[in-house]
């Protein structure tokens, strides 16, 4: 017959005596207690291997909890069996999460990626079979369908995805962590650091623990992007184009060279790519200088890349002013576009059905480039680059800076091109300039003088004016009415016979007036714009309108086109595109194109999108009606680990083309002899390498007798993070070179709670073309514990909220902790050395008590796992005691 722990109480009472008994009552009363929550906490942590669950012979359905930990908590439906094991609604379970989950087959299957495309998984019911990446996991008994849905045991779940899930019977709840970054975590940090756009408007000044600034050497690194294109259609001979491109540290500066071959053109010097780029904005007098091939701003039109010397004595950070202006342009429909400003990410918005996009682009301090990257709307982060230059020139008050660029261009002649421009900020408001520009090319005027004044009466209005002489004028107002309603306009004035442009109109008139509205979930913009061409003989001019809107997940663009030319009658055409992102992943893009001159419809489209894992496709069919065309095209890509690669095709008028392409990139110096390949450029980009490491006698260096510790994560503002247990290199990839990053550790992350990181923030500057290696000093701390007793008569019992005073040998407080209710105190965060530990002598004199001992000495040596000293006892006596 079995006894319980209670009936064994009693029996114990009855051979021993009162007190004993007692006490051992107690005791036992403490074992029961904690042997119950034990019994509890195992049943929390026990997750069963697959091959040791059993077939679920009766199980109860119901609703429980889901704490994610750290974020948010919901309920999921589960399977509870008669052995106490939990199986998950695992599609439920993904899309509360955020997870990419589509299914197929009647349900039976599964899809999706975790994290990133590249990490696909599938989920099969009929063959009781996981498979994620390059690991499949079967199990019989694991994985059930049952009440039409899909059911994992948590265990295979957590052995599958690297979830750890902890269920507790008692309240039906699961405590969640996982091993990778959820998409809504990861919408958490793109959000966070989009707020940079707040941070830059306040100029707010971040503070770090260390800051890594600039390594410089003579050569270093290394950085590889290739690219090959090829085309074929009927009747021709394949056009094949090859790209290879180059990059490095050289001469402290960043290098690059690269290569265009296209088998069908005549080698040129145009296809051959070299530049040499030298930052430093510590510097006073020149901050920036590039040699090679350059860009520049120029009036004239140069017509060949130019190949000289540029510097200037801007730094290349955001410097943020007062004030917005607008750029507007396409893209792929329904994709986000994220802004730069000198690789410092100000703002974001998304495309709506037709590829348009709009931005409020903040003005900063400085000459200035913009950035725009695209993401697909599933989470694919296919990032390309646009450099745009800003019209507005602003600077700080009583800040002159300065830009001299010059060379030869690569034309026949050979011309010689320089310019020199000065600015000047008179006040926060009013910002001054002037240069000269030479080109020898034109014979009758080869100097440029210009002038230019940028004024901002108040935040919402900025008029902007530039001067060429003998070439042109122009005046820019841009002005903000109501909460983000948007007018810009501008004029242009050519001098008659002017040769320095292309432009050969004599005046050009714009006006265009934005309008974002939004009504409940409806979201649009409203955009009307005229321009007009004045030329001798006649003018030409044009108004657009435009209104894109966006509910949940459709959204719809019709627009207006219309021209004419001088008096004659206007030519007018409406093109309409909805979209409509469906659960299951596919996008379906239709749209008309009317001619309202003459009452017909010119052209009919339809368009269907789909992008899942690492692969992607899309097929439309066009009609056009004016032409009496049919064109059809499809489109795949597919990214591997170390390129992406695509395959084109289109049919047009009885011809036929394809085209395939590859691209990706390898950067050298990863780490352990390590390359880290991708598909995005790896040229002007920059990596750290972390290197933690136990800091046991505190000297910031790795000496032999201190291990490396594996650190799963970080935080960065951009680039990815990639960390391999089995070398215990953290690396961080993408990141720009010559930018500021702001790295993050959390001691959370560390696996033993006496470990602390030395210092949790950092500013490193990105090293161009390499990995940077960083040692991130772990220090140990020690523990102490004892008791607080309270000596009453013949009776000793613990004593709470008593102060216990830690001192370091030169007499300084260190550290104070309290007793517990019970006189138990202990106290975490001790470094390896000797220390004094005293009960608070005002405390003792309020309450008429002394210590014994009056003091306790420990010291805390440096162990790998942290030391732990305890039995640091004191004893308090009443004054008033004989």
């Amino acid at each position: 017959m079995k006894i319980n722990k209670l009936e064994q109480t009693f029996h114990w009472l009855k051979h021993y005596g009162k007190w004993k008994g007692i006490s051992l009552f107690f005791l036992f009363l403490v074992l029961n207690f904690q042997t119950a929550n034990a019994l509890d906490d195992v049943n929390e942590i026990i997750l069963n291997p697959n091959g040791s669950l059993d077939p679920i012979i009766g199980y109860d359905e119901v609703s429980i909890e889901i704490i994610v930990a750290g974020y948010f908590r919901f309920e999921a439906d589960a399977l509870i069996t008669n052995k106490r094991l939990a199986y998950i609604n695992v599609e439920e379970l993904f899309k509360k999460l955020g997870i990419y989950c589509q299914p197929e087959s009647n349900g039976n299957i599964l899809r999706g990626f975790i994290e990133n495309e590249r990490i696909p998984y599938s989920i099969d019911a009929n063959l009781k079979q996981i498979i994620i990446g390059d690991k499949t996991i079967t199990s019989d008994n694991g994985i059930v369908k049952e009440l039409g849905a899909t059911y994992i045991e948590i265990g295979v779940l957590s052995e599958a995805f690297n979830m750890q899930m902890i269920f507790n019977f008692r309240s039906l709840s699961i405590k969640l962590q996982v091993g990778f970054e959820l998409p809504f975590v990861k919408q958490a940090r793109l959000e966070k650091m989009r707020k940079n756009v707040t941070k830059l408007q306040l100029n707010e000044v971040e503070t770090f623990d260390t800051i890594i600034g600039r390594n410089y050497h003579l050569f270093k690194g290394g950085a590889l992007d290739w690219a090959v294109n090829s085309f074929q259609s009927e009747d021709t001979k394949p056009n094949n184009r090859y790209y290879l491109g180059l990059g490095s540290e050289l001469f402290y500066g960043e290098f690059r060279v690269s290569l265009n071959y296209l088998e069908k053109m005549k080698f040129e010097r145009r296809q051959f790519y070299y530049n040499w780029r030298f930052i430093d904005n510590d510097k006073k007098y020149v901050k920036q200088v590039q040699v090679g091939k350059i860009g520049t701003q120029a009036i004239a039109f140069l017509g060949a890349p130019l190949v000289g010397v540029s510097f200037n004595n801007s730094p290349n950070t955001v410097r943020k002013a007062k004030g917005t202006y607008i750029i507007s342009d396409y893209t792929e429909p329904n994709w986000t576009v994220e802004l730069y400003i000198n690789d410092a990410l100000v703002d974001y918005t998304s495309s709506d059905a037709s590829g348009f996009y709009l931005f409020n682009v903040p003005i900063v301090y400085g000459y200035t480039t913009l950035t725009l990257r695209f993401y697909g709307p599933l989470g694919e982060e296919r990032v390309e680059e646009r450099t745009q230059n800003t019209p507005y020139t602003f600077m700080p008050k009583k800040v002159l800076e300065y830009n001299v660029a010059g060379g030869i261009l690569e034309n026949d002649d050979g011309s010689t091109f320089v310019r020199s421009e000065v600015n000047y900020g008179v006040s926060r408001f009013l910002t001054i300039g002037a240069g000269v520009e030479y080109l020898s090319s034109i014979p009758e005027q080869p100097f440029i003088p210009f002038a230019n004044a940028a004024f901002q009466p108040f935040s919402e209005m900025i008029v902007n004016f530039k001067y060429a002489h003998n070439v042109s004028f122009k005046g820019l107002l841009n002005y903000y009415f109501g909460k983000s309603a948007f007018l810009e306009v501008e004029y242009k004035n050519f001098a008659k016979g002017q040769e320095v442009t292309l432009d050969n109109m004599d005046e050009v008139k714009r006006v265009q007036v934005s309008l974002p509205f939004k009504l409940n979930k409806f979201r649009g913009n409203t955009k009307l714009s005229f321009n007009q061409f004045v030329y001798d003989a006649f003018n030409f001019s044009q108004v657009d309108a435009l209104i894109s809107t966006s509910y949940k997940n459709n959204s719809a663009n019709l627009s207006f086109a219309s021209n004419w030319i001088s008096e004659e009658r206007a030519f007018i055409t409406s093109t309409l595109v909805l979209s409509r992102r469906f659960k299951n992943g596919f996008i379906l893009r239709p749209s008309i194109q009317y001619n309202l001159s003459e009452n017909n419809t010119m052209r009919l489209r339809a368009e269907v999108e789909k992008r899942a894992d690492k692969i992607s496709f899309s097929a439309a069919y066009e009609r056009n009606i004016q032409f009496g065309t049919n064109n059809i095209s499809f489109s795949i890509r597919y990214d591997l680990p170390f390129a992406r690669a695509s395959l084109n095709s289109f049919y047009n008028n009885n011809q036929l083309g394809v085209s395939q392409n590859a691209q990706g990139s390898l950067a050298f110096g990863a780490g352990n002899g390590a390359v880290n390949v991708d598909y995005n450029s790896a040229i002007g980009k920059g990596g750290i390498l972390c290197y933690p490491f136990l800091d046991l006698n505190e000297n910031n260096t790795k000496d032999s007798n201190e291990p490396r510790v594996f650190v799963k994560n970080a935080k960065i503002v951009g680039g990815r993070i990639n960390s391999i247990k089995n070398d215990s290199i953290l690396r961080i990839s993408d990141l720009n070179s010559f930018v500021k990053y702001k790295l993050t550790f959390d001691d959370g992350e560390l696996d033993n709670i006496g470990w602390k990181f030395k210092h949790n923030t950092y500013q490193v500057l990105v090293d161009p073309n390499q990995y940077k290696k960083i040692e991130i000093p772990i220090l140990v701390y020690g523990e102490v514990t004892g008791m607080v007793y309270l000596k009453k008569g013949e009776n000793t019992i613990g004593q709470g909220r008593i102060s216990i005073q830690i001192y370091d040998t030169a007499g300084h407080k260190v550290a104070e902790t309290l007793s517990e209710s019970d006189g138990y105190y202990s106290y975490l965060g001790l470094k390896p050395k000797d220390y004094i530990l005293r009960i608070e002598k005002a405390q003792l004199k309020k309450l008429g008590y002394r210590a014994a001992p009056i003091e306790q000495k420990v010291t805390i040596r440096p162990l790998i796992k942290g030391d732990f000293v305890e039995n640091l006892n004191f004893v308090l006596h009443s004054n008033t005691e004989i």
